[in-house]
This record gives structure tokens, sequence and C-alpha cells, in this order.
């Protein structure tokens, strides 16, 4: 599946929060917050980022095409995404994807810090090092904002 225009568009916002969730041979569902995520140049997959600690919440459920779903919402209309695929590989987080989620992470605790909460104490955790990078191949997208109707795959 390609990402859509209006996909990558959501994905640039800096109001929003991630979190992937897979399920293992268990067939328990582990879940865990992400620092950031990036659309790779051939819109088919996407490559989110994590601190070691938290990928080893999900680590155990992951093998070659395994499901792995990848959400987002926002911070500050409840809007929210979720991208079901495939998982494909993890590595150590290159320098230039840090810098890249850092601004993002640190974009969230300052709106979380203007909505009268300690933003760094909620999110800080999330720019611990050293990180993961994981990239999952993506095969379908649905809205999950809470409304009447939520949960129709997105097409366009």
């Amino acid at each position: 599946m390609v990402l859509s225009n209006r996909i990558k568009q959501i994905t640039s916002r800096s109001d929003l929060l991630f979190w992937v969730a897979s399920v293992g041979k268990n067939k328990i569902c582990e879940l865990t917050r992400v620092s950031g995520f990036i659309v790779e140049d051939d819109n088919e997959h996407i490559t989110f980022f994590l601190p070691k600690q938290l990928f080893g919440i999900i680590e155990p459920t992951l093998a070659v095409k395994s499901k792995i779903s990848f959400l987002m919402a926002s911070i500050q209309n409840f809007e929210s995404y979720q991208i079901k695929g495939t998982y494909k590989s993890h590595q150590l987080c290159k320098e230039e994807y840090i810098d890249f989620y850092r601004l993002k992470v640190l974009k969230i605790t300052d709106i979380l810090s203007g909505m009268g909460m300690n933003g760094n104490g909620i999110f800080g955790y999330l720019l611990e090092q050293p990180s993961i990078a994981v990239t999952m191949q993506c095969t379908d997208v649905y809205e999950q904002t809470p409304k009447p109707g939520t949960g129709g795959k997105l097409i366009d």
C-alpha cells in the first residue's frame, strides 16, 4: 500500500503522540509509546523510533512479516489514525533520526507544558538513548478519531 499525500500531511503535524502494538505467539498484545517516525521514500514503509528499553516490550512479538500496528493521536483534538502492516526489520537508530524525533518530542512537551502539565516529566523518557529504529511495511490506514462512524479504512 502506498501512503497517500493526506496521510503524509497528517504525519507531519507536531501535536501527535505515537504508539506501536503487536501480538506475539501467545496471542497477547503488547503496546508501547514511540518517540517519532518517518515515512520512507517509497511511501510504502514507515520507520518509527523508540528507546531501547521500550523496544524490549515489543521485541519478543516481532518476527519477519508479523503484524504490527502504528497508532497516532492528536493531544489537542483527539484526531487519531492507525496504520496496520507487517514488521520488516530493526536497527540502532542513526544520529540523524535522533535529531529529527528529538524536535518532535520537545514540541509535544512544550504543548503539554502549555496545558499546565509537566511535559518533560511525562515524555522526557522518550529521548533516552540508545534508541531503536523499526521499519514496517504499511498495508492499511484507518481513521480512529472518536466520533460516529470511526474505524473506516482510508483510501485517499
